[in-house]
């Protein structure tokens, strides 16, 4: 026993030894190599209208939160875009960058707190410059409509949580903070009125409206507030919603479409309607999700989430199907499987493509016929995913 332990201690020092001594010769190696620059240098390829930008939240370790960038006809991954703790994000009107609003703590998850609005550039992948702003802005889960340019794309307009609410403005041209605008304050969500060239609205705490215009310095300068759209306490509505030219579309936990045109100096309200069927067939089925809707304004298409068995805080059930409604007559056009998407988005080009989300895997339909065509999956395109936009461009 003696010298069996001797001899397999005998054995470990010289497995020891020739370790040190094949590391020692590595580092001897590695001394004579210059030291690796980063150049970048990479382009993707041009951009498609069916290019995907995936916000990660990564939720269990959300210091290292990113863009995922996929091609949505290939399902190939192209890249991605650090976002830091919890960050946000947006693509410009023209395609060309990613706007991040995100924090850095100074020892990674505590210390001196930092605040920046980033642009990146959407071809290559890499940072053109930040613009710090105050030490407010949400972090939370990845709604659409906490980060929005304006529609005459000079202005970036970042939502705050203190938990009092305020909206930051940054100036894109000029590359500075421009205000804070607290006339929004008891209001949640920034809505950008496309024929409103500086201007944004909210939905406010009493079910109205508040509608922000800005001037040419980023300075709030007039605000209108609506009547009340819908009943806070036995109606109440979603925050994230889609739009046809300047009318937005909102839903309801209980399953009551409500729309408002923003065109005018007063918010105008459309007639409220139900996705469910008069007959009382869909009794039970109710929206669920986060950015759970979607529109095609060439189709005048609406797509919803929908769970069966809805309650009280059943709001955030993934999908069991998706309804598509045609906007005009409000006749429900389709129902398909719904995958069990929390988020959706669709293109606006003319071969349009309905982008759902699980929280980790993409799923991809064909939009183009009423009941859309699943065509494929992209597998763990996120950790915890919650927000999946294409490519900017096609029907305004």
């Amino acid at each position: 026993m003696i010298a069996l332990f001797a001899n397999g201690r005998a054995r470990r020092a010289g497995n020891w030894a020739l370790c040190a001594a094949l590391a020692a010769a590595a580092g001897l190696a590695r001394a004579d190599l210059p030291v690796e620059e980063l150049k970048g240098g990479t382009r993707l390829p041009p951009a498609t209208p069916h290019r995907l930008y995936v916000m990660d939240a990564v939720f269990n370790h959300l210091v290292d939160s990113r863009v995922n960038i996929y091609d949505g006809d290939s399902m190939k991954f192209l890249g991605l875009v650090p976002s830091s703790f919890n960050g946000h994000m947006t693509v410009s009107a023209d395609g060309k960058d990613i706007y991040i609003m995100t924090t850095y703590y100074e020892r990674l998850n505590r210390g001196k707190r930092t605040d920046v609005v980033e642009a990146w550039d959407a071809e290559t992948l890499t940072p053109k410059y930040e613009v710090p702003i105050p030490e407010k802005r949400a972090q939370a889960l990845n709604y659409r409509n906490y980060l929005q340019q304006s529609s005459d794309g000079g202005l970036l307009f970042v939502q705050n949580a203190t938990p009092a609410s305020s909206v930051t403005v940054v100036d894109l041209k000029a590359r500075k903070f421009t205000d804070e605008v607290t006339a929004s304050a008891g209001c949640w969500s920034i809505i950008v009125p496309p024929s409103r060239p500086r201007s944004y609205a909210s939905i406010c705490g009493d079910g109205s409206f508040v509608t922000v215009d800005l001037d040419a310095a980023g300075k709030p300068s007039g605000q209108q507030r609506s009547k009340p759209m819908f009943e806070v306490e036995k109606d109440p509505i979603f925050t994230h919603t889609d739009r046809l030219g300047d009318t937005f579309y909102f839903v309801s936990y209980n399953g009551n479409v409500y729309s408002a045109d923003f065109s005018g100096a007063e918010a105008r309200f459309g007639e409220r309607w139900s996705l469910l069927d008069a007959s009382g067939k869909d009794r039970g089925w109710r929206p669920g999700g986060y950015n759970l809707l979607a529109v095609n304004r060439a189709n005048k298409r609406l797509y919803v989430g929908m769970h069966p068995n809805g309650a009280e805080g059943s709001h955030k059930t993934p999908a069991a199907e998706i309804w598509v409604f045609d906007l005009a007559t409000h006749k429900r056009l389709a129902r398909i499987p719904g995958r069990n998407a929390l988020s959706m988005s669709v293109s606006q080009d003319d071969k349009p493509r309905l982008f759902t989300i699980d929280g980790g895997n993409v799923n991809i339909y064909d939009a183009a016929p009423a009941a859309p065509v699943f065509k494929g999956t992209i597998q763990g395109a996120g950790e915890t995913a919650l927000q999946v936009e294409p490519q900017p461009g096609g029907t305004p």
